[in-house]
């Protein structure tokens, strides 16, 4: 009985050892992480637990909005010691997995999640809480006897998400401003074009960048073509954003009018080009012409579709 309560502490304390290694983004080598599994579950047999560490296999889907998830899948082959050492494997490789796709997420166009990690003890220290608590969403044994697990984490949500775990350390020095007023007497839209939009009542706000290889990001922003900012973290709450979303992604038009984020009647708009920020060439700006500018400012000013959130980029 000892000797089974003994090896139980082991095996808890080489996992939690081996999620916190991941979690520190440490080059932990897999020769001596196997070795420490193999100890923790009989300490007298020094066999290797075999772990599949060459496929990454996972994916971010953007689309969801704050339902969007991370999942990746691990891999765990037979081990003479039975499944359970095998799931192990593969829990451990599944959270492998997420840590290598979480850290390529664009915080925002200046910001690696991977930079993050390294800069932030904070960071490093919510990630590693993240991926501790990853929900395994499916799980089973393959039919060469290995075992595989899909886990997942939630992109947004007010705790416990990538959101929660990484923005507010990027945005804790940014100050509040206000969303742009639009002089009606010195836009380059007609008086016409400016009742029109001032009586529309639009629901959501839709930017077409489609075919102009926009990358998602927690904090993106519209820009006109005169580099003036129409939507940013700083307008909004930026609980809103972690909790939410600043932005919903389709992959199309049709997707994203249908779309429940930005209601029945939503502006749609074209993007002229997408852009990085002020210290990169990352793609997760979009940028449309100044009148288009005004349009999403005006239709602001009647519903607060900004304040709410309510935009769509179709990539």
């Amino acid at each position: 009985m000892n000797n089974e309560k003994e090896a139980g502490n082991m095996k808890h304390f080489a996992t939690r050892k081996i999620l916190w290694a991941i979690a520190l983004g440490t080059s932990i080598s897999f020769g001596s992480m196997q070795g420490s599994l193999a100890v923790a579950a009989a300490p007298m047999d020094t066999t290797e637990v075999a772990v599949n560490v060459t496929v990454q296999q996972g994916t971010i889907d953007w689309s969801q909005g704050a339902k969007s998830r991370v999942t990746a899948v691990g891999i765990g082959l037979p081990d003479r010691r039975g499944m359970a050492m095998s799931r192990l494997a593969a829990i451990m490789d599944a959270q492998r997995n997420l840590l290598g796709i979480i850290k390529g997420v664009q915080v925002d166009s200046d910001t690696l999640m991977e930079e993050l990690i390294i800069k932030s003890d904070t960071v490093k220290r919510n990630i590693g809480g993240l991926l501790q608590g990853a929900e395994v969403v499916d799980e089973g044994m393959n039919a060469d006897g290995s075992y595989y697990v899909k886990m997942s984490v939630p992109l947004f949500g007010a705790k416990n998400s990538l959101a929660a775990a990484a923005l507010p350390e990027v945005i804790k020095d940014i100050k509040p401003v206000p969303i742009a007023h639009v002089n009606v007497s010195d836009t380059p839209l007609t008086k016409e074009e400016v009742k029109e939009v001032q009586s529309a009542s639009y629901t959501g706000i839709i930017v077409d960048a489609s075919g102009m290889g926009l990358e998602p990001t927690f904090s993106p922003v519209i820009f006109d073509s005169n580099d003036r900012g129409v939507y940013g973290i700083s307008n909004i709450d930026p609980d809103k954003a972690i909790s939410y979303g600043m932005v919903g992604y389709a992959k199309s038009l049709e997707s994203a009018t249908s779309n429940a984020r930005i209601g029945s009647n939503p502006l749609i708009v074209k993007a002229v080009s997408v852009r990085g920020g002020s210290n990169s060439v990352r793609s997760v700006n979009v940028v449309v012409s100044p009148e288009d500018g005004d349009r999403i400012l005006l239709a602001n000013e009647g519903t607060g579709i900004l304040d709410k959130c309510a935009v769509v980029f179709v990539r």
